[in-house]
């Protein structure tokens, strides 16, 4: 995708607009002042974003790239069913956010890489260890990924991310996302595990070196169209934008990976680097806790991110 040389210049650009953002908040769309897991996404979704697309327009575009990138923010996400390694039926969200990167410098998209995100609070030291019971069943299913149901707005059947044959490991489709609190809020990407050290790949540097070209460890690619993994990254994406995004014909049916429009046309439609949605009434959250679920709605979306990497047209 995009060239090694540039990964150093995007990451500071990017960490600088999520460290500034995660201090504010999302202004434009009103919050206030993020201080909880939820209140942190949504300053990353709909704040930061736009954000870094306006901040790595200057260093693409000499280089001959650009990037199309569309966030969509919602509270309500899904809840993921599956057998523990204990024996044990249970049940937690799969993750507070889902970035996914394509790949569309040849003019389609050629290649995806996606990534699962479990926001939380990091200690006062910086890491975190993990002990409470919720905590612990989130991480057996971070690190593990047995086998896996969703809620009936999805696509029936148990989904097993062993199918997945690209390179990389089931432990490279989530990370923990550890943030630091106010005054001076850090995001940090830390792989799962039940004792998590400070420090780690700022979330603006794990970002740009997913785009970087040739890179491992950075998500999991999810290029294809019959594995749980990448059936799974495309069933969150067109889950949440047909929910965000009812009023638009384009979201209507099935999209099989491979379509762009939830990101470049239905979400896009003026042709700028960045569209965002959010689509509960009320203002964004700021706190850990989400607020009460639109009434109107039943759909299980998940907050995404999504990035088009393409060449720039001349």
């Amino acid at each position: 995708m995009i060239p090694v040389s540039l990964t150093s210049q995007l990451a500071n650009a990017a960490d600088t607009e999520i460290n500034r953002i995660l201090r504010i908040g999302a202004t434009a769309c009103k919050q206030s002042k993020p201080t909880g897991e939820v209140g942190f996404v949504a300053a990353f979704v709909l704040g930061a974003v736009p954000a870094i697309a306006a901040a790595w327009r200057p260093i693409l575009s000499p280089a001959g790239y650009s990037v199309s990138m569309t966030g969509i923010f919602c509270h309500q996400t899904p809840r993921a069913t599956f057998t523990n390694s204990a024996g044990l039926t249970k049940s937690c969200e799969l993750s507070d956010l889902l970035v996914v990167v394509d790949d569309m410098t040849s003019g389609v998209p050629t290649s995806r890489w996606a990534v699962l995100i479990q926001a939380k609070m990091a200690a006062s030291h910086g890491g975190q260890s993990l002990s409470g019971a919720g905590d612990l069943t989130q991480l057996d299913l971070m690190t593990h990924w047995p086998a896996f149901s969703l809620p009936s707005t999805f696509p029936p059947g148990a989904r097993n991310l062993s199918t997945c044959s690209y390179s990389g490991t089931n432990l490279d489709c989530g990370r923990y996302g550890l943030i630091e609190p106010q005054p001076t809020p850090l995001w940090h990407q830390q792989a799962p595990a039940p004792k998590m050290p400070a420090g780690g790949d700022e979330l603006g540097t794990f970002l740009a070196k997913m785009l970087e070209s040739g890179q491992t460890g950075y998500g999991r690619e999810a290029t294809g169209r019959f594995d749980d993994w990448s059936r799974t990254v495309d069933d969150l994406m067109n889950v949440t934008a047909k929910t965000a995004f009812t009023y638009s014909a384009g979201l209507k049916g099935p999209h099989p990976r491979g379509n762009t429009a939830i990101a470049l046309v239905v979400c896009n439609p003026s042709g700028s680097d960045f569209t965002n949605g959010y689509w509960m009434r009320d203002t964004p959250p700021s706190g850990g806790d989400p607020e009460s679920p639109d009434d109107d709605s039943d759909a299980e979306g998940m907050s995404f991110v999504h990035i088009g990497v393409l060449r720039k047209e001349e």
